[in-house]
């Protein structure tokens, strides 16, 4: 029994794929909702590429350039296996991702040949990251030497609150419409107690945004995305720390104080949303323990359309050292 949270926003998915009573969960990565509870739960999670799974039938035209909808599992093979099923554009869908090469399931069953990884422990204008977390994701590095890849310390091209801030208008305006939608049936404004305390202050907040605010964060996005992009010219996987810190004692994210969020999500989020911004595909991979025992995860990123080369690599770190048996920190 321990008193940290599952991760969010997928938390009950990662629950009930932990605790064996499902195999499979779907979840949905719109900052990381897939990687982060994946790191906290010791599971392997996934987000596709932006257009990879179709977000039919709701028409997310601003958020779902950010989400990605996928799932939670104990293993390589379920992810592929899954994304097999629900890959694929419908007629009439704004983008795709790159048509795969092969089935996701024989990808991830192919070795992934001597890839070039680029690893990132640390994040211009960025928080520190945990003594825990930068020893798991150099312990990774190390394997993946040991299996043959090449590894070089890189920096990552971007600031974490840049991010944050073109992520958050995107997702903002998507919310008011999404609340303002839902009250247009009901009838009503919107009561009290209708949504979350943290929920009602973004809508408050960005209900009052400019329309000429969103047109510059989608130019922002694009430009976030050449420059992240540009690493991928001489790399074929970037490697980081899902989480900046281990998963918090249960309270610390707190939906009903709003302070609580805004001092501390971004902290430990900071390595994931730049992969919803840019459309990127990114995976955590379970790798040791913190100093309580508790699950530490490890982030890998690949350019758009690169699901295949992250599921080969994921099930070679599965075979070389399967869930549970990594080395935590020294």
């Amino acid at each position: 029994m321990t008193n940290t949270p599952p991760g969010g926003s997928s938390g009950g998915s990662a629950s009930a794929v932990a605790a064996g009573m499902v195999p499979v969960a779907h979840a949905s990565d719109g900052g990381g909702s897939i990687r982060i509870p994946a790191a906290a739960c010791g599971l392997f999670g996934l987000k596709p590429s932006r257009g990879r799974v179709s977000p039919a039938p709701r028409p997310t035209a601003l958020s779902g350039l950010l989400s990605a909808h996928h799932a939670l599992t104990t293993t390589v093979r379920d992810s592929a296996l899954l994304l097999d099923v629900a890959a694929g554009p419908l007629p009439g869908d704004a983008y795709a991702a790159p048509a795969p090469a092969a089935p996701f399931a024989e990808l991830a069953r192919r070795a992934p040949g001597r890839l070039r990884i680029g690893l990132i422990t640390a994040l211009p204008d960025g928080p520190a990251v945990h003594p825990d977390c930068e020893r798991a994701v150099r312990a990774t590095a190390l394997l993946c030497e040991r299996l043959g890849h090449h590894v070089t310390e890189t920096t990552a091209p971007y600031r974490p609150d840049d991010v944050g801030a073109t992520s958050g208008v995107l997702m903002g305006a998507d919310l008011v419409a999404q609340i303002d939608a839902r009250l247009a049936v009901l009838g009503r404004p919107p009561a009290d107690d209708d949504i979350e305390p943290f929920t009602r202050l973004l809508y408050d907040h960005y209900r009052t945004l400019p329309a000429a605010d969103v047109s510059r964060a989608l130019r922002r996005a694009q430009e976030i995305g050449w420059e992240t992009g540009a690493l991928f010219r001489s790399l074929d996987v970037t490697l980081a720390p899902t989480l900046a810190r281990p998963t918090p004692p249960l309270g610390t994210l707190d939906t009903a104080q709003p302070e609580s969020i805004y001092r501390h999500a971004s902290v430990y989020s900071a390595f994931t949303s730049v992969y919803n911004v840019t459309g990127m595909p990114a995976m955590s991979v379970p790798f040791g323990h913190d100093g309580q025992g508790l699950p530490l995860g490890v982030q890998f990123g690949a350019p758009l359309g690169g699901e295949g080369v992250l599921l080969a690599l994921a099930a070679q770190l599965e075979e070389a050292a399967p869930w549970g048996t990594a080395p935590g920190p020294a």
